[in-house]
């Protein structure tokens, strides 16, 4: 048994080394020791498989679309953007809308990707500096959805903490520069005022703002979290649950990725009939 697994082992070693240096007449003698009939049609060397991109419409190698940075969930078979064009993509997702929750872009896929496949995909132009504050910008968002930490009202400290008690230890000082903080109501604290003091003296500036946030700004159709537009398109994202809509309709834009614009509300201005 053994003596003829180590037989059968020599020839696959065989067999691809054969194939590797693809020498025809030379394959052909070797081949023939093991009593293998060989067949070949081409005589010249394979030339570098290329594959259109979707997105750029450039001709790529094949490596240019590994499989390796596709989550498992994903609902294409195959890729059909570059990984250049991925790059972009998740790019702009984390440096323009400024949002971690980043989607596979191909076509009829809306998988989200994971931590460790945005990282993955930043890390092909090899910037250190890009992923690092990728890093910084998840961690945020990260601490921010805990109750009890606090980021320093000083401006230039930059520096935030997790408050022992929240709410009932109101005054939070600063580990690193000793600025004192206001646990309720996130600004410096308002020395010689109680916060319920400090409520009724703010209360004419609140009331400016809150009329000013009507006009300005729309509830998250998911969670009572109020969000500003100050620019660029109708895709908006909830800074605190993550969920996305459409500014103008507030439909859902999962549906609307999924299933197309007729999912926006009829009287939306992106709004186009299921075809």
């Amino acid at each position: 048994m053994f003596l003829k697994s180590h037989a059968f082992n020599v020839f696959l070693c065989t067999l691809i080394f054969c194939i590797i240096h693809y020498d025809i007449s030379q394959n052909r003698n070797i081949l023939g020791q093991y009593g293998v009939e060989y067949f070949c049609i081409a005589t010249k060397h394979i030339p570098n498989p290329q594959k259109l991109c979707l997105v750029c419409y450039d001709e790529k190698h094949f490596t240019e679309f590994c499989f390796s940075i596709a989550k498992s969930e994903c609902h294409h078979l195959n890729r059909t953007i570059c990984n250049s064009c991925l790059f972009h993509h998740v790019e702009q997702a984390f440096q323009i809308t400024f949002t971690d929750d980043v989607y596979c872009p191909e076509l009829d896929c809306d998988v989200k990707f994971d931590y460790n496949t945005v990282r993955t995909i930043l890390s092909f132009n090899r910037d250190k500096k890009l992923v690092e504050r990728y890093d910084r910008f998840v961690l945020h968002r990260q601490l921010e959805q805990m109750d009890e930490f606090i980021w320093c009202s000083n401006k230039l400290c930059n520096v935030g903490q997790l408050n022992e008690g929240g709410i009932l230890n109101n005054i939070v000082t600063c580990f690193q520069c000793q600025q004192k903080t206001c646990f309720r109501h996130r600004v410096e604290w308002h020395q010689g005022l109680t916060c319920e003091e400090y409520d009724q003296f703010i209360d004419f500036d609140y009331e400016c703002s809150r009329r000013w946030i009507v006009e300005h700004s729309k509830k998250c159709p998911n969670c009572p979290y109020q969000i500003e537009k100050n620019d660029g398109c109708d895709h908006m994202t909830c800074i605190k649950c993550r969920h996305e809509f459409c500014w103008a309709c507030l439909a859902d834009f999962q549906l609307i990725r999924r299933y197309g614009n007729h999912r926006h509300d009829q009287t939306c201005r992106h709004y186009a009939p299921n075809e």
